[in-house]
């Protein structure tokens, strides 16, 4: 008994017609014929009973199908193992700042490792994404994940993959947590938390309130440290949505509407340009659009 013969005869089994058979394994039926023909004469056993239109597996007919499935599902399985240790060889490695990584990344790997569960992930953190860009041409990084920045380089490529609007967080006992629509100038009224120069957001906070006196209670180089504050009631700041996506759900934070404080901004994956693109990454990529 071979493999290709117990193939054969597992499929007409399945099919129960040796015509059947002969069309799914482009094979004629006198030549499926003989592979069974010389199956049986192999082992010694009939395994199948053809009498006009009747077609029926005999005792050992129907054991010997059992055993094939089997075996030919450990194949399959053998198959996809040695594929997978391959794929388990390769890392991507991710560089991302504070945020992206903190409160997006996490859902992306999640949702790609249970479709990808060999694949290993190794993320690194730096907020300045000039470095992160010369760690990826330099090979040290295989793709970023950050917010969008001008970037004039011709050998990357520069993918968005997610909107994520930065808010002004408040309170969640706040008399403006209902929603209503605030101006500018009652918002300048509220106790300000501020972030150390390396954050982003703080640029862009100083540029909205360019040329006002605001009342500054404190500032922070944590992220989590400012959500906590604001859900202690000690002031307000401007926070990315995905930082606060859950604790708006539990309703342990709020936000004031008010249209100058609603900054849209990109998420965005870098990578080189490569006329040999590795496949894993290739649908890391597609996964996150």
């Amino acid at each position: 008994m071979n493999l290709h013969q117990l193939f054969i005869f597992c499929s007409v089994a399945k099919n129960k017609s040796f015509i059947n058979a002969s069309q799914e394994l482009n094979i004629s039926q006198p030549a499926i014929s003989q592979h069974i023909r010389s199956l049986e004469e192999g082992l010694g056993k009939k395994l199948i009973e053809r009498r006009g239109k009747l077609f029926r597996l005999t005792h050992h007919g129907e054991t010997l199908y059992e055993y094939g499935v089997r075996i030919f599902s450990m194949v399959d399985e053998a198959k996809n193992a040695l594929e997978h240790l391959g794929i388990s060889q390769k890392n991507i490695l991710i560089g991302t700042s504070e945020i992206p990584g903190t409160y997006y990344v996490p859902k992306v790997l999640q949702r790609f490792m249970e479709q990808n569960p060999y694949i290993h992930f190794d993320v690194g953190f730096e907020e300045n994404n000039t470095k992160l860009i010369d760690k990826l041409i330099t090979n040290q990084i295989d793709i970023i994940l950050t917010y969008e920045s001008v970037i004039l380089r011709d050998d990357i490529e520069v993918k968005k993959i997610y909107q994520d609007d930065l808010v002004l967080a408040i309170p969640p006992r706040h008399p403006w947590a209902n929603g209503q629509l605030i101006t500018f100038e009652e918002v300048l009224t509220l106790p300000f938390i501020f972030y150390s120069s390396k954050f982003f957001v703080q640029q862009i906070l100083e540029n909205i309130l360019s040329g006002h006196k605001v009342n500054v209670i404190l500032q922070l180089n944590h992220f989590e440290a400012v959500k906590s504050c604001i859900m202690h009631g000690m002031g307000v700041s401007l926070l990315p949505y995905s930082a606060i996506e859950m604790e708006l759900k539990h309703g342990i934070i709020a936000t004031a509407n008010c249209r100058t404080f609603q900054v849209p901004r990109n998420l965005v994956a870098i990578y080189k340009k490569s006329e040999v693109f590795p496949k894993i990454l290739k649908q890391f990529i597609d996964a996150l659009r």
